[in-house]
């Protein structure tokens, strides 16, 4: 995209565009807008009602006491912090849908062209589709309003690393939210990060993929509690958002910053790479949860217990 307008926006950008985001794909989906997802009849059928509200199927095995599962979807607002945008400035951001979400690429594209005519920011300025990309191919031209390609499928899986791994740093890219033990988690030791992705890994692929992703996450987790924090650098930020449903501003704080972590973290690489698309924690789809994973060179004298060899 790009601006059409002036815009004045947050400098974190997330709930921005999942609001105007999500508004836009009620109003071009959702024959009964005035209606609770839940008081509806079609709530079964409805594509609005799977994106946003994911209700629990009832034959569901698992998540019974809860009512909603993890979303097919994630965006990704821009990671700059500029908030002055004038006319013909870009305007980009990420889309990742997963599973069956895919086949419902086009309300999404009608939604981002609703959006882009509505406006951002407290001026609502308007912006102009120029494409959707998927790498370098172009799968809608904004220009033409036609879909130029089908998006290509990406399985993912656990592909085992040859080479050992002794230290890895992950960055926060954006916010980070996990709750362990009824908590905020502020220490981010390592076995709470895989609990979170193992869990919404799981998850993702057990109400999303027509094959549940199987996991040994009881060994997984014996092993990650043996894993070192070498050494962290974070700050908490503290974000406000507007709740429509709730009618009232909604507190939420977010680690960002950097971690690293030694031992033997062979085996938790190929899961720390879907989580880098996948994200971890909560609010993910407000962009919430992105990381970088960097395997870092062998110290010399590191051995995999942590401990210095000297």
């Amino acid at each position: 995209m790009k601006a059409k307008e002036k815009m004045t926006l947050p400098p974190y950008k997330g709930f921005l565009l999942r609001g105007a985001f999500g508004l836009a794909f009620r109003k071009i989906s959702c024959p009964f807008p005035e209606k609770e997802c839940s008081a509806c009849l079609l709530k079964a059928q409805c594509v609005y009602s799977y994106i946003f509200e994911t209700p629990r199927p009832e034959n569901s095995e698992i998540m019974r006491k809860y009512p909603n599962v993890p979303h097919p979807f994630l965006l990704e607002p821009p990671l700059e912090n500029k908030t002055e945008y004038q006319t013909g400035d870009p305007f980009s951001f990420n889309l990742i849908l997963l599973g069956k979400a895919i086949d419902y690429l086009p309300y999404f594209i009608y939604s981002f062209e609703e959006m882009a005519q509505k406006g951002l920011g407290k001026d609502r300025g308007r912006l102009e589709i120029e494409s959707l990309n998927q790498g370098k191919e172009i799968i809608y031209d904004g220009k033409t309003k036609t879909i130029k390609s089908k998006i290509k499928e990406e399985e993912l899986k656990i592909e085992k690393r040859r080479k050992p791994v002794k230290e890895i740093k992950i960055k926060l890219l954006t916010p980070l939210r996990i709750i362990y033990q009824g908590k905020t988690a502020q220490n981010l030791d390592f076995h709470i990060v895989m609990r979170n992705l193992l869990r919404r890994l799981g998850l993702i692929s057990y109400f999303h993929s027509p094959v549940p992703f199987p996991i040994a996450y009881q060994d997984l987790i014996k092993k990650a509690m043996a894993i070192k924090t070498r050494r962290t650098n974070f700050q908490i930020l503290d974000l406000t958002r507007y709740s429509s449903r709730q009618e009232r501003r909604i507190k939420l704080e977010g680690l960002i910053g950097e971690v690293t972590y030694e031992g033997d973290l062979t085996e938790f690489i190929p899961y720390l790479k879907i989580g880098e698309r996948i994200h971890i924690g909560k609010g993910t789809v407000f962009g919430f949860g992105k990381y970088k994973l960097s395997i870092l060179p062998a110290r010399r004298g590191l051995a995999f217990d942590g401990k210095e060899n000297k």
